[in-house]
């Protein structure tokens, strides 16, 4: 779609989430490639880097770090935000391209479950829904902050 965009000069943005765990994937690699070939400028990957995926944590899945320096080194530019901070999130989407002639990275720091004790930063969580008082006490936790 990008491409598309440039190739009918269209001023539209496209934009992709991802998650840290689908960076571990070579089709994702040889689009990313490809973006940076063409000079996709239009297009923004969000990753949401919360560092957990399936059953475990990305590190001993397959670990991605330097993972900021790999999208630079395939020609994105990048931007790594905490993905908890909207007014952040809504700045730096305001000022793309990261840099001109390149699509943009932005990498959003997050944690999984924030706000739910219980839950914060457990792999447990990524794959379970609450149920019950749980889901309750989830509830109760986040209304509290």
């Amino acid at each position: 779609m990008a491409y598309g965009a440039k190739l009918d000069s269209k001023g539209h943005r496209i934009f992709v989430l991802l998650s840290d765990g689908e960076c571990d994937e070579g089709s994702n690699w040889e689009a990313i490639l490809f973006a940076a070939h063409h000079e996709l400028d239009n297009l923004v990957a969000i990753v949401d880097y919360n560092k957990i995926q399936s059953l475990a944590r990305v590190a001993e899945t397959l670990a991605l770090e330097p993972f900021a320096d790999k999208w630079r080194a395939f020609g994105w530019g990048v931007v790594e935000v905490d993905g908890h901070d909207h007014q952040n999130l809504r700045s730096v989407l305001d000022a793309l391209p990261a840099s001109p002639g390149h699509p943009t990275a932005l990498i959003a720091h997050t944690t999984k479950g924030k706000g739910v004790s219980f839950m914060e930063n457990t792999v447990l969580w990524h794959y379970r829904t609450a149920k019950g008082d749980e889901f309750d006490r989830a509830l109760a936790e986040l209304e509290a902050s």
